[in-house]
């Protein structure tokens, strides 16, 4: 009696892929597979919202980018000041979220139409993403934040797009030090499916580096691009007062951060660098954003006496204003790939010290020349830096640069270059 095969579960079949398959010719009985085919015959809708498109622009070459959600991270940041500059040259965009939702909702820009794939899960992503590009056939796509990139490249390929995919690379893959089957499998889909993409941006050199050694022939391909990070709104809103008193009714120094609550970022390490400090001189301390660290980071400054100087107030919409005028930023993280809230901070010329980790501080910092650099998980040296860094003054030669080489119209300029697209739609 012949065994009949078991049923694969989704993530078994992607592990496999990741193991084995070196194309995109799926055997028929995979859920994957499964998906491809209900996708090409339509059964799959896609939730559309609608924000003040006009049926004429709809005839232009429409430029898709795909992401995950809009929760407050720098990749996604980034993306919607991208979306934002194609708007503003006459592209109309389309954002494809996995699941719509996020701090960053409100700031989509006036014009962008929003797709959501209401999916929980990136691997639910895939049929509802295909039988948008199947549906609306973008003149290109982007995508960022490695997952993302894996599920834009299968769809783009089960559909047979023939406009060009980018996939960009917000981070360094091998510094994660991250566990778990998804982030196995997504290392093993890189050097697999990034081929299958048109250009790929890396952030940084070091990004670029790493991708290379998982792949060698992604050589050709890869682009390392400035981040659209600053633009005049970044300028406007620095400007205004933060909404936080501490800003208002104190004259003591603030030290800001920013950036997810998680292991990686170095806050619990920053928390202890900032207690010893605190001990010799007035200050206090601020870190902006949210992720699942919360609680116990909020147990660790009860636990340092910290509570009176030390405030976590979560995502800001507009953290530029806590940028400018705090008196010195912070990033302590172990890895990242271009971190995009030095180069914001450093645009406002605030003092900043920065963990030499992979990658994107030294090189936004030129080794140093914007900014202090630390070796990674040093006490001793956070310790010096925040006390010898406090009472700098604003770095006008740091601000400078910041807006020479991470303006937004220059990096849409070559984000573009990457698809052949030009700068404004003929």
């Amino acid at each position: 009696m012949s065994r009949q095969p078991k049923k694969s579960s989704f993530i078994q079949v992607i592990y496999r892929l990741g193991r084995r398959v070196r194309s995109f010719s799926f055997p028929h009985h995979i859920s994957l597979a499964m998906s491809v085919r209900q996708t090409i015959h339509g059964d799959i809708s896609v939730r559309v919202i609608r924000q003040g498109i006009s049926p004429v622009q709809r005839e232009l070459s429409k430029i898709a980018i795909f992401l995950p959600s809009l929760h407050g991270g720098g990749a996604e940041r980034a993306m919607l000041v991208f979306a934002r500059e194609l708007l503003s040259r006459g592209y109309p965009v389309d954002l494809v979220l996995a699941k719509k939702e996020g701090a960053l909702l409100p700031l989509v820009p006036f014009g962008a139409r929003v797709f959501d794939c209401e999916s929980r899960r990136m691997l639910h992503t895939f049929p509802k993403l295909a039988n948008y590009l199947r549906a609306n056939k973008p003149a290109a796509v982007y995508s960022t934040i490695t997952h993302a990139n894996i599920m834009a490249a299968l769809a783009c390929q089960a559909v047979k797009l023939a406009a060009p995919l980018i996939v960009r690379q917000s981070n360094a893959p091998l510094s994660e030090h991250k566990s778990g089957v998804m982030h196995t499998v997504s290392r093993r889909l890189i050097p697999i499916t990034y081929l299958k993409a048109s250009s790929v941006i890396a952030v940084s050199k070091g990004v670029r580096s790493e991708l290379i050694s998982m792949q060698p022939k992604l050589s050709g391909r890869i682009k390392v691009l400035p981040t659209p990070v600053l633009t005049n709104e970044v300028r406007r809103q620095g400007e205004q007062t933060p909404a936080h008193p501490w800003f208002t009714e104190q004259r003591v120094p603030v030290i800001l951060s920013a950036g997810r609550l998680e292991r990686h970022k170095g806050m619990f390490e920053l928390l202890r660098a900032f207690a010893v400090v605190r001990k010799s001189r007035e200050a206090k301390l601020i870190i902006i954003g949210e992720g699942s660290a919360r609680a116990k980071l909020e147990a660790e400054v009860m636990k340092l006496g910290l509570s009176n100087d030390v405030d976590l107030p979560g995502f800001q919409e507009n953290p530029f204003s806590f940028m400018n005028h705090a008196a010195l930023f912070v990033l302590n993280s172990y890895y990242e790939g271009l971190p995009n809230v030095i180069i914001q901070a450093m645009s406002f010329g605030t003092p900043i010290v920065s963990t030499d980790c992979k990658s994107g501080p030294s090189e936004i910092l030129e080794a140093g020349r914007f900014g202090r650099l630390i070796p990674v998980k040093s006490h001793e040296s956070l310790v010096t830096a925040l006390a010898e860094s406090l009472d700098l003054p604003k770095h006008r030669a740091a601000q400078e640069s910041a807006w020479s080489r991470y303006g937004a119209e220059e990096a849409t300029s070559a984000y573009l270059a990457c698809a052949n697209l030009p700068e404004r739609p003929r």
